[in-house]
């Protein structure tokens, strides 16, 4: 509360004060003074609570901010990123993220390994990272993205990609010819590329088509049916954005996989009588 709207409180409790103190017959011509008084005193605090009011609904406008608008879908191009699951599944699923994120971590630990156990590797869903390295606030999460994608000129990136989020707390760059022995690549090889600065280019243009598609926080996941004819795009129609749980996802992408459409059509044809 603010100074000047308690004084008008504390002053309005003792103007109530003093006329119960003193009956109506000892008022004389001073009453009307002190009902003016007082009304002048209750009109202040009544402003002051407006704005105390006012206060606290911008407070909680910014603690809470409003929920996102719904998701329109978006164009996510494909070219250049690593890929798992095959290239004519009914649908691609793509992942912004972060090597140093936390939340992209939990995600990792959480939810990434049942869904390649469920839709990846039983051929559903074709799963595409995008690098989105948070810099201002990852120092290694850059370097990290770029090993990866190096562990990746010799078909290792997936490897690299699980070594690096099994070790988010040391991603200095020191460690990283350590990981890239672990992930059974040539070192030397890995050395060159993190030195040419190529895979560097790419991380950045991933980070410049997140930027576009309004993403700002890792792990981002945009998913819709694959256009066979168009390898290149996707155009998503769905987005989820945060570690969530597996049932998110799950619910998610079953829709995109049996929409209700035709699972009510399933369901009837099943329920149908045989002759």
């Amino acid at each position: 509360m603010k100074g000047s709207h308690f004084k008008g409180f504390v002053c309005v409790i003792s103007v109530l004060a003093c006329l119960a103190l003193f009956p109506a017959a000892g008022w004389g011509q001073s009453s009307d003074q002190q009902l003016k008084q007082m009304q002048k005193e209750i009109e202040q605090l009544q402003a002051g609570q407006k704005a105390m009011q006012q206060d606290i609904t911008l407070i909680k406008n910014r603690l809470i901010p409003p929920p996102p608008p719904p998701f329109k879908g978006a164009d996510v191009p494909l070219t250049g990123d690593a890929a798992s699951g095959p290239k004519d599944a009914k649908v691609t699923f793509v992942e912004f993220t972060d090597y140093q994120c936390p939340f992209c971590g939990r995600n990792f630990q959480q939810t990434y390994p049942q869904i390649i156990k469920n839709y990846v590797d039983t051929g559903k869903i074709r799963y595409i990272l995008h690098d989105f390295p948070l810099t201002q606030l990852h120092a290694n999460a850059f370097n990290a993205a770029v090993a990866a994608r190096c562990a990746g000129e010799q078909g290792k990136y997936w490897q690299m990609h699980d070594i690096l989020f099994s070790h988010q707390t040391a991603l200095d760059a020191k460690n990283l010819p350590d990981y890239a022995k672990q992930a059974g690549l040539d070192v030397g090889k890995f050395q060159a590329c993190l030195a040419s600065g190529v895979e560097a280019n790419n991380v950045r243009a991933d980070m410049a088509v997140g930027q576009k598609l309004g993403v700002t926080g890792t792990p981002t996941f945009f998913f819709g049916p694959t256009d066979t004819k168009n390898p290149t795009l996707l155009k998503a129609t769905q987005k989820i954005s945060g570690a969530q749980p597996y049932v998110v996802f799950q619910s998610a992408i079953d829709g995109l996989l049996s929409p209700p459409a035709k699972q009510a059509a399933k369901a009837k044809a099943a329920a149908k009588p045989t002759k």
